[in-house]
């Protein structure tokens, strides 16, 4: 492998790559990512025999994305397994060729197909090919796991037994300057309302939905994105599908959910499928990982604080939802632009018109793209941040019938009643949705189409 291929990789990955596949890279083309929580690249390989191939690789070499070395590991058994023992379940995949755990990069051979399902205008096509996807998860949820557990994923336990390790998970990292009531309301509903008849566990994609799977025509070629994948309740694939649906679009979810029956699937259970919504909702919506200054940082900052801000907002009103809490209209009052606001125009001009037009490169395309964004949110900071305080400080104040110095003041004091219990749970979620609307409204124009998304009627 020369020289000029091997820094097209993250230090060493090339290397450890060739060792792992037994084969030398002979080309590289990088990509701007494998889902929204990884880099990627497209690799040539060549083995010894004389064998070639052309290869996906997903990797994550700072560990900032989705899942831990465990989910890595649970991703690279599963694909492993669909491309050899279990291949007999009909599960399409992109055929398994290697895996570095040290820096979560996955190698599997290129798969033909595109992913834009969006873009399909013809109404046949979408259904046709929305049909075929669920009968693909119902093949995946048929697999028995009981008598052919996937060497690598683990132990096969209930699904009641993940949930609670999830909530104890999400629990413990919110605490100190992370502390988040909106997170600290969840929690405290869905532990105390986990299902308590669902199936024997199953495997679950984790990220299944549009955008996840490869198609050509009405067929699915390979589903996608397994960074996720655990033994569960198949209703969790279903509602990661809502959970997507909210970035892009796919067929109305009745049709869906009778197209996953008609294939075999399980009987449909909406209401455990709400559950398993908001408990997805709840560890996508924490903002730590943004906030710790200790914490790798994002793939990409700009993009993944437009998922985050729809996450957080859509978490404070499915939350209200099913805690059947009514939302007032919240206050977002108007204001003049700031004093910078030529400035932050002369720079998204400078990107959009120059800068991205002169890319070859498509990762800094993606890249300045996401910068673009926080241009405009920190443009939106400064022209509405104070009077969003302002209107804030005041329902706080009244909310607990006292008047604070600033509105930092008044959110720790509200942060603190949630946290004691002192205040009443209904009051305290509408003011989290007042809280999580204003600051969609800040993220707004970075978000542009996505600024009103929530989520697909279910029934």
């Amino acid at each position: 492998m020369m020289a000029d291929l091997a820094a097209l990789l993250p230090e060493g990955l090339a290397v450890a790559v060739e060792k792992a596949c037994g084969a030398r890279i002979t080309g590289v083309r990088p990509r701007g990512g494998g889902g929204a929580s990884r880099d990627g690249a497209e690799l040539d390989l060549a083995w010894p025999d004389g064998r070639t191939a052309s290869a996906y690789m997903n990797h994550d070499v700072h560990k900032a994305g989705a899942g831990d070395d465990a989910a890595f590991l649970r991703e690279a058994a599963v694909l492993r397994a669909l491309s050899g023992p279990l291949a007999s379940a009909g599960v399409r995949v992109a055929p398994y060729f290697a895996s570095i755990p040290e820096q979560r990069a996955l190698v599997c051979g290129l798969v033909k197909g595109e992913d834009r399902f969006g873009s399909l205008a013809d109404a046949q096509q979408r259904s046709a090919l929305a049909r075929d996807f669920m009968a693909q998860l119902a093949a995946l949820h048929r697999i028995d796991v009981a008598k052919t557990p996937v060497e690598g994923m683990g132990r096969v336990e209930p699904a009641e037994a993940l949930i609670r390790r999830r909530i104890a998970a999400v629990r413990e990292t919110n605490s100190g300057k992370a502390w988040d009531p909106l997170i600290h309301l969840s929690l405290d509903w869905l532990e105390a309302n986990i299902p308590d008849d669902m199936p024997p566990p199953v495997i679950v994609h984790g990220d299944a939905g549009p955008g996840n799977f490869l198609f050509e025509g009405d067929r699915v070629t390979a589903l996608l994105d397994w960074e996720l994948v655990h033994y569960g309740d198949p209703m969790a694939d279903l509602a990661m599908l809502c959970l997507r649906m909210l970035f892009q679009g796919f067929v109305p979810l009745p049709e869906a959910f009778a197209a996953y029956e008609a294939a075999g699937g399980y009987p449909v259970d909406l209401k455990r499928l709400r559950f398993w919504r908001l408990l997805f909702q709840t560890g996508f919506a924490r903002r730590s990982r943004y906030d710790d200054p200790d914490a790798p940082p994002p793939p990409n900052l700009g993009m993944n604080l437009v998922y985050s801000t729809i996450h957080r907002r859509v978490l404070s009103e499915a939350l209200a939802d099913a805690a059947d809490v009514a939302l007032p209209q919240v206050a977002l009052p108007e204001a003049l632009p700031g004093a910078h606001d030529h400035s932050y125009s002369i720079a998204l001009d400078d990107i959009r018109n120059t800068i991205v037009p002169r890319l070859t490169d498509q990762q800094a395309a993606v890249k300045a793209k996401g910068m673009a964004r926080l241009i405009k949110w920190w443009r939106a900071i400064e022209r509405f941040g104070p009077g969003f305080q302002a209107a804030e400080k005041s329902e706080l104040e009244t909310a607990l019938n006292q008047e604070f110095a600033d509105h930092a003041a008044a959110w720790s004091a509200f942060c603190e009643c949630v946290a004691g219990g002192s205040i009443a749970i209904d009051r305290a979620i509408i003011l989290c949705n007042a809280h999580e609307t204003r600051e969609a409204a800040l993220m707004a124009d970075a978000m542009g189409g996505l600024a009103a998304t929530t989520f697909a009627a279910l029934e």
